[in-house]
């Protein structure tokens, strides 16, 4: 049996969340657009309100659901998120109307590229203080990686298999998979639990714990947010509609799929390199504040 650090566990840990929560993303649900429009009879632009209102919505969810991670333990946690990607994976195999469409959205929304990555980012972000970067960097990893191979194997699954057929063994692979490594990874990891160090002289910084009500009066965190919104907003447009760009452009489809390729090759170059740099200077140097 392989012995590993905790260290080393948090990081694989959040290596995986982040990879089952593509199943949330856009670039994977945008995947499903052309085969669900063909059969609820709606068309691009429905479609693309129904998605950008239910994102919206789990997203006012989240702010509340979020924040429950500071009162438990982040194993009890991520078994309650993998319970609700279960659950929203299964449901979404059902969609047979707009209403379930939308409530489909909106649970794949919450559960995976919200929750699932929030559980796996916070404890990273947690757990870890001098290699802080570094480790959400290589956490990261996991969703570049199913950047990489999830769209072209999707769009040739959906060459021979009902895509509602995808999403149940989607849920399946949820429940056996994420359960298995929260508890071989997490299960001793507390909420006062730190980073593993050499280094037994350091003297632990006192860290400023903010409230949320403070958060929002400082001007920081708006010009912050408005640096962080402009890639969401123009890469979830891009993947929600990618069969309708492939469409029009008259390409095959597995031109985008292939393209994601290379988008999640420039994705690990860059996480490589930022989080050296955050290790190295810190965020708060490179948001050029002083």
């Amino acid at each position: 049996m392989i012995n590993l650090s905790l260290n080393k566990k948090v990081i694989i840990f959040g290596f995986i969340f982040t990879f089952f929560s593509s199943f949330g993303q856009s670039f994977f649900l945008g995947l499903f657009n052309a085969p669900i429009r063909n059969e609820l009879g709606i068309t691009h632009g429905q479609f693309g309100s129904i998605y950008a209102s239910a994102t919206i919505c789990s997203s006012l969810l989240l702010i509340w659901v979020g924040k429950k991670i500071d009162d438990y333990r982040i194993l009890n946690y991520s078994f309650f998120v993998v319970i609700l990607l279960f659950v929203s994976s299964l449901f979404f195999s059902f969609i047979n109307s707009v209403y379930f469409l939308a409530i489909g959205i909106f649970l794949m929304r919450l559960a995976g590229q919200g929750l699932t990555t929030h559980a796996a980012t916070t404890t990273i972000s947690r757990y870890f203080d001098k290699n802080r970067g570094r480790a959400l960097s290589t956490g990261w990893l996991g969703l570049s990686l199913a950047e990489f191979c999830m769209p072209v194997l999707i769009v040739f699954l959906l060459t021979f298999i009902e895509w509602r057929d995808i999403w149940i063994s989607i849920s399946i692979l949820v429940i056996i998979i994420l359960p298995i490594t929260a508890y071989a990874l997490v299960r001793n990891v507390k909420l006062d639990t730190r980073e593993e160090s050499n280094n037994t002289s350091e003297i632990p910084r006192e860290i400023k714990q903010w409230k949320r009500i403070e958060v929002l009066k400082d001007y920081r965190f708006y010009i912050i947010c408005m640096t962080m919104l402009a890639m969401p907003w123009i890469a979830t447009g891009t993947f929600v509609y990618q069969s309708f760009i492939s469409t029009s452009k008259g390409w095959g489809p597995y031109i985008i799929a292939q393209s994601f390729m290379v988008y999640s090759i420039f994705s690990v170059i860059t996480l490589f390199i930022s989080g050296f740099l955050i290790d190295k200077f810190s965020s708060r140097k490179l948001l050029n504040k002083p």
